[in-house]
This record gives structure tokens, sequence and C-alpha cells, in this order.
């Protein structure tokens, strides 16, 4: 088939039967047989261009690590093109921002979704590959600490899906992260991951030298998606209303857990999206020590 037919045909196979606004769910399907990938129609030139721009100086903004100082570097990420990620990639990337002292030490990349105007590089594979690269570059692998949030809809197989409208459509697996963590020589790392079956990012992501924060279990739906939602339930419950006022990141947690279920309750939402962590002892030390110095 002709390429438009083949990405018309994807689009609609990933697409259709989309989870109800509630949920960060879409359906299971993977083109890809696992590799990190889209499928992809080039922007208009003038698109491109700026968007070319945006990265090019997302990377080069990127302050130098600090010998004897342990730097904090952070990646967020709206992989879904509802105007609901984007507001919170932003929003989380200003928190994590100021709570872990990352200030230059920061990229923001988006699917969009607020309009016409695109304010932040694309979160295609290239330019997420390319910003985990250049952090594991630049900062040091032994004293510094990378935080990554992905915010997005979520596959029953775990994976993070990728869609800019009418543009671009794929998926991030787990262990699709995993390896580009590990290509890129970041060990010191804290992931944040808000979507449906986020959950199965632990497993492939556990290390001793990790944290990581999913906002549902393996088998479980999150919810508070819907497009003109400032938040998700989770990116509210835990960057919002713990995380900013004065939490430290992984007792945040617990009081976002709490927050959620009785939202869940409230609202008659059910199975529970059941947050998860995973603490490892070097992973917390690294983050609590980031957090003491940003204070």
């Amino acid at each position: 088939m002709r390429a438009g037919m083949v990405f018309a045909a994807l689009v609609g196979a990933l697409v259709l039967g989309a989870a109800p606004v509630s949920a960060q769910q879409q359906p299971q399907r993977d083109p890809f047989n696992g590799q990190f990938g889209v499928f992809e129609i080039a922007p208009p030139p003038a698109d491109a261009a700026r968007l070319a721009k945006l990265m090019g100086d997302a990377l080069n903004n990127l302050q130098p690590q600090r010998p004897g100082v342990q730097d904090v570097y952070l990646l967020s990420v709206s992989l879904w093109g509802d105007p609901v990620f984007e507001r919170e990639a932003t929003q989380a990337e200003e928190i994590l921002r100021n709570h872990l002292g990352a200030e230059g030490r920061s990229i923001i990349l988006s699917a969009g979704g607020q309009g016409q105007q695109r304010n932040y590089p694309s979160a295609s594979p290239d330019n997420f590959s390319a910003a985990i690269g250049q952090i594991g570059a630049t900062m040091d692998p032994n004293e510094d600490l990378f935080v990554v949030f992905i915010t997005t809809h979520g596959r029953p197989d775990g994976t993070a899906a990728i869609q800019e409208h009418q543009r671009m459509i794929g998926g991030l697996r787990p262990a699709n992260l995993a390896a580009l963590l590990t290509q890129a020589n970041i060990r010191n790392r804290v992931a944040i991951i808000s979507a449906c079956f986020s959950g199965a990012f632990i497993a492939p992501l556990a290390t001793d030298t990790s944290v990581i924060i999913t906002a549902a279990a393996p088998d479980r739906s999150s919810f508070g998606c819907q497009p003109q939602n400032n938040w998700t339930f989770f990116g509210d419950a835990y960057f919002n209303q713990s995380v900013r006022n004065g939490d430290d990141m992984i007792n945040a947690f617990d009081d976002a857990k709490r927050l959620i279920s009785r939202w869940e309750r409230e609202q008659n939402l059910s199975p529970p999206s059941n947050p998860q962590i995973f603490v490892g002892q070097r992973g917390a030390q690294m983050l609590r020590q980031a957090e003491r110095a940003a204070r």
C-alpha cells in the first residue's frame, strides 16, 4: 500500500475504540514489534524548521555538570496531543525544577495540544532519545541525578502511547526506556510515569540506584485525563497537592495515593488505579540529597 494508506490504516487501528474519556487508556496494538518508534508525517517546512530550532536550543541550553556538586537533570514529556498532557508536563516541570534545584538543566518535550503555536520541541522518538543522550553526555554518572516525567495515555501491555494529532503515532515500551537509559549511562534516576497500566515500567527500570513512581498498577487504568483538565488525578495529587506543598518526593507518593483513592471512591471509579512505587536504596539517597540541597 502507499505510505498514506499505511499511515491511515495504522491510525485507525490504534485509535479506534479509544477508552472512556475518564481513563488514561488506549487499546493494545504494537505495529513496531517492540521497538521504540512512530509513524510520522513531516510538518510543513516552516513548522519543521521551528521545531528543529526549539530542539536545538533545548539541547544547547543545558548547563554543564559541576564537578564535586550533585546536579539534577530533568526531562518532562507529554507524549499525547490532548491539552491536559502538555499542561501536566509543563506544570510538573516547574514544580520539579524548583523542588530539585534543576534550573538550567531541564528539557520539556510535548506532543502539542494547546493551540497552533508550538512552544516546546516535539516529543518524537528522535527528540526523546536525543534529550536522554545529551543529558547522559553532560551529567556525571556517579554524582548527578536524572529525573524523567512522562504523561500520556497507556495501553494494556504497558506501552506509553505517542500521538501528535494528524501527524504522529507510536509508543514507548518500558523496555525501550530502560534501554535508552542504559545506553546513555544514566544510572542514578527517578522515573515518574502518569498513564494507565504504567506500573509495567517498574520491573524493567528497578535498580538500587532508581526510584520509580507510576500512576497505576500494571493491570489498572488511571483517571482524570479529560482534555479540558489542568491535571490528571495522579498529576494533581502527586505534584500539585503533595510535592508543591513541601512533601519530599517519596513521602509525597503515599499522600497522593490516599488522595487519589478518595477521589476515585467519590466519583465511583472502579477498579481503583492503585499507584505504585519502587525505591532503590541508592536512588533514595540521591533523591533526598538533591532535595536537601535545593532547600
